[in-house]
């Protein structure tokens, strides 16, 4: 896997006590700029582009629909479930996977996508 973290975008949603503040478009801009360079830097070392599976972090369509544009990937192999249970933040990814099993067989190769506020991704390889 690879993970990476772009710090200079820490202020970009921020929570206390008053209430949360989120610039959604820098948000959006800032993860998808980290998840491309993570995904340039981890192609020399893993083949990623063959998956059976991507299953992401989901906030919404647009955001889905941006890091699949971004990293090129095969639409149909990215599952949903941000329609029926809404953002329910990292755990969509557990969820997906537990609405997907039964489409996936011994061998799979699913990868798991994440991006957070802060901003920081992670991507690991999973072998079903």
């Amino acid at each position: 896997g690879v993970t990476r973290a772009a710090t200079q975008f820490h202020e970009l949603c921020v929570g206390s006590v008053d209430g949360m503040f989120t610039d959604a478009k820098a948000l959006l801009r800032g993860g998808l700029e980290l998840v491309v360079s993570a995904w340039k830097d981890a192609a020399s070392d893993w083949n990623w582009t063959g998956m059976d599976r991507y299953i992401t972090h989901q906030v919404s369509s647009v955001h889905t629909n941006a890091i699949v544009k971004a990293a090129r990937l095969d639409r149909a192999k990215v599952p949903t479930t941000f329609p029926e249970y809404g953002n329910v933040g990292p755990a969509s990814i557990p969820i997906t996977l537990d609405q997907e099993k039964r489409n996936l067989s011994r061998g799979d190769r699913v990868l798991l996508m994440g991006v957070g506020s802060g901003l920081n991704t992670a991507m690991m390889e999973l072998a079903w």
